[in-house]
């Protein structure tokens, strides 16, 4: 018997070259790319350029690299929900991991000989706030 892959529905978004699904888990995206929304904006308020966006992501188009940063500023929330996913404690809550040294390991397959010495082991419910990136 042959698996079937079940497709994720592609959302069209107002903004022409911004689709959610598909990919990314619901994370807005440029379209025809796995490049997300978040990307692309947390480069440009960081300072990066246009210019340099475009160098670093050949793909992309610039209508592309402005429409995706026109999308983040017209839905601040959906950003900050999404950059908020991406933290640690959240990954270790949601994944059901342990943060060792850089390393994230099961809860179920972690044993205290993973922990080399000196070192901690952390859950979501024990992550110190300064590791919460």
């Amino acid at each position: 018997m042959t698996a079937t892959k079940t497709r994720t529905t592609i959302e069209r978004t107002e903004h022409p070259h911004v689709i959610k699904g598909g990919g990314l888990g619901g994370q807005p995206r440029i379209d025809d790319q796995r490049i997300s929304v978040l990307i692309i904006f947390d480069l440009y308020q960081s300072g990066t350029t246009i210019a340099d966006i475009v160098a670093d992501y050949p793909a992309l188009t610039l209508a592309q690299i402005h429409d995706a940063i026109s999308y983040a500023y017209d839905h601040p929330e959906e950003m900050d929900f999404w950059r908020d996913q991406g933290r640690l404690r959240n990954v270790l809550k949601h994944a059901d991991m342990v943060y060792v040294d850089g390393r994230l390991i099961p809860r179920k397959a972690f044993k205290e000989s993973d922990v080399p010495l000196g070192s901690n082991a952390y859950t979501w419910e024990t992550l110190p706030d300064e590791l919460n990136r």
